[in-house]
């Protein structure tokens, strides 16, 4: 198949797939574009990169972080999404009151650029962090915060599988990555890297595995998801030798977390247990792989067999030897840590033996280890709290939607686990730090819109939501 057509096929699908959403899409305001608009491209590439690959340079070299259509979109998208709250009489006090471990990293971040080494570089970092905080204020300000975010969600995956896909056939230019030998290859897509592409691939599985199960009784195999599920399958699969094997072992992970959770909540019988003990395993392991990048562990330690029975080596693929450089790197910067963004800057700012290689490593390969290396001993105290008060906010939420309350405990455990091995940390250009942001929010649900007549709704209507048995002066929160 000629490329051009296939990638004709590609949006077209896409196209299709969004027109069919008619009534789903009737329910999100469109405020919600911007969200959409700040997810789609960190889920796939900045605009700079796109560019760059059509031939179009627009600067930004090692220490420049990126171009300035970058820069403009991203800080466009916040000053638009600033206003959205302020419209909404956004009432900034109570949610920041309750939301204390989250204003308080972010308090902190901005802090660390006084000692930052690259503190104009780090202060344009931070403004994308508080970007993505408030795109997820926008999402979760809507009069239907769980179809806001299942509406972004779904419109970027309606794009990225297909189109992942086809560039890994058609475009292998852009969207596949060889060894320095030829002799291995990795799929990317649209995304960044063969991890990224897994982790979207990850989501993928689990939204549309969620459709597939809740339309099985109406639609059966008639229902178009399965076939973006099937896409999910295959791109988690990769390429022989290119498999994100922590994005396969997430979404197993997240599978099992998600619904088992709905399964008891159909049961009648409390989830909580269920919760803490899939919490308190994800953080003993991080805790594990943090003192292991200490203390290196034996091949044949009880530890050590836990690693190499998922197909690992003993060092991680090598990220042992990441986090000693790292470790050396921030010595002399225990408590503070080196300044939030002030690493991993090209080759200006990177661990000693980073320059002699043939690709500048822009991560550590542990959400937590660059948390430590950027903003010290103080910064990561203040993360594992936020997670911690997060997930303790979360299991006492009384929610009128349990699959949005489970959703997000589900993503908060998934995004914890992936840190172990991957950094989504602390970038707030990365799509899974906005859904962190979205998860770690704590605010007060807004009252249900009254049912939308189909005079009200141009000829669409709506069922009004369901009762709930709270005491309506006693309101849920999320």
């Amino acid at each position: 198949m000629p490329p051009f057509l296939a990638l004709c096929i590609g949006l077209g699908l896409t196209l299709f797939m969004v027109l069919r959403d008619r009534e789903r899409r009737a329910e999100l305001s469109p405020a919600l574009l911007l969200p959409l608009l700040w997810y789609l491209v960190c889920a796939t590439r900045p605009f700079g990169v796109w560019l760059s690959i059509w031939g179009i340079s627009l600067g930004g070299g090692d220490g420049d972080d990126g171009s300035f259509v970058d820069r403009y979109y991203f800080a466009a998208l916040t000053v638009a999404g600033l206003v959205v709250l302020g419209r909404r009489a956004f009432r900034w006090g109570e949610v920041l009151s309750r939301s204390g471990w989250l204003l308080a990293l972010l308090a902190f971040l901005a802090l660390t650029i006084l000692w930052s080494g690259y503190p104009y570089i780090s202060f344009k970092r931070y403004i994308k962090i508080v970007g993505s905080a408030t795109m997820a204020l926008v999402v979760l300000t809507d009069p239907r915060p769980s179809a806001s975010l299942l509406g972004v969600l779904r419109y970027t995956l309606y794009l990225h599988l297909p189109l992942s896909i086809i560039c890994n056939k058609y475009f292998r230019t852009i969207a596949v990555q060889f060894s320095w030998d030829g002799s291995s290859q990795m799929w990317q897509g649209l995304a960044t890297s063969k991890n990224t592409l897994g982790q979207v691939a990850m989501l993928g599985f689990i939204y549309f595995l969620w459709e597939v199960f809740r339309e099985w009784k109406v639609r059966g195999w008639r229902n178009p998801h399965l076939g973006y599920l099937l896409m999910a399958v295959w791109l988690l699969k990769g390429s022989d030798s290119g498999v994100s094997m922590t994005s396969v072992v997430v979404c197993i992970f997240t599978s099992v977390t998600f619904l088992r959770l709905q399964q008891l909540n159909r049961n009648g019988r409390p989830f909580a247990s269920f919760a803490r003990l899939v919490f308190t395993a994800t953080l003993s392991l991080a805790t594990l792989v943090y003192l292991h990048g200490i203390f290196h562990f034996d091949a044949d330690s009880i530890f050590g067999h836990m690693i190499t029975s998922f197909g690992r080596d003993i060092t991680l693929t090598d990220r042992t030897h990441i986090w000693d450089g790292m470790y050396d790197a921030a010595r002399g910067s225990f408590f503070g840590g080196v300044g939030f963004g002030g690493f991993w800057i090209g080759r200006e700012a990177n661990i000693a033996w980073n320059s002699s290689m043939t690709w500048a490593l822009g991560q550590g390969h542990s959400g937590y280890v660059d948390t430590f290396l950027q903003t010290g001993a103080i910064g990561l105290t203040l993360l594992l709290g936020l997670i911690l008060s997060t997930f303790r906010h979360l299991l006492r939420a009384r929610q009128q939607d349990f699959d949005f309350l489970a959703f997000r405990l589900t993503l908060l455990l998934s995004i914890s686990f992936i840190n172990i091995t991957e950094s989504t940390f602390l970038r707030g250009d990365h799509h899974l730090w906005f859904l962190f942001m979205v998860v770690c929010w704590s605010i007060t649900l807004p009252e249900p819109p009254p049912p939308v007549t189909a005079q009200e709704g141009d000829g669409v209507a709506f069922d009004a939501p369901e009762p709930t048995a709270d005491d309506p002066t006693d309101p849920a929160r999320v």
